[in-house]
């Protein structure tokens, strides 16, 4: 990233820091006021998720473009749900647009960050709770498949361990998710 004095007459994206939880606020008060925004969102895949809409990929944060000629770019540091812009000393700090286009290259047509998920084996060793069954919540190491409905698992209980065996169901399967990466 590259440091721009503010006397410089062209277009740049700079990183906007929100207050907590308020980066869709802020978005949309700052394209309301007519400033080219940009705010990556992603679907959390996590069934248990606390969220059930989207959420930004980097919290608390977004991309606003500023044209230091046209635009009255000290209005963004007072608008409703912004913190500052980010800064480092007193001179703005310029977000190369093949960052920004990379990060939009790994969104859908929508603007959504829709998270890889592949279910795979257990692997032998493999920490596991089981979810289902008369031992549903009980923390368990996985031992291996004994056949196709069957596993074999490692229960730690009463402070000993007990080898059983119990159905795949109860287990579940294995989610690997493949999380946001430049």
């Amino acid at each position: 990233m590259k440091s721009v004095k503010k006397e410089k007459k062209e277009i740049i994206w700079v990183l906007v820091y929100t207050k907590a939880k308020e980066e869709k606020k802020a978005n949309e008060n700052l394209q309301k006021q007519g400033f080219k925004t940009f705010l990556p969102l992603i679907a959390p895949t996590n069934k248990n998720s606390e969220f059930k809409s989207l959420v930004p990929v980097f919290p608390r944060y977004f991309f606003a473009q500023i044209n230091f000629e046209l635009d009255n770019w000290t209005s963004i540091k007072s608008s409703y749900g912004v913190s500052h812009i980010v800064m480092f000393s007193e001179k703005f700090t310029s977000i190369p647009n093949n960052i920004i286009k990379l990060i939009q290259d790994k969104l859908d047509e929508s603007g959504i960050y829709k998270e890889d998920v592949s279910v795979v084996d257990y692997q032998k060793g493999d920490h596991i709770s089981i979810k289902e069954g008369g031992f549903a919540g009980i923390d368990a190491i996985f031992l291996s498949k004994k056949s196709k409905n069957r596993v074999t698992l490692l229960l730690k209980l009463l402070n000993t361990s007990v080898v059983t065996e119990i159905s795949t169901s109860a287990i579940g399967n294995k989610e690997v998710v493949k999380n946001f990466k430049l």
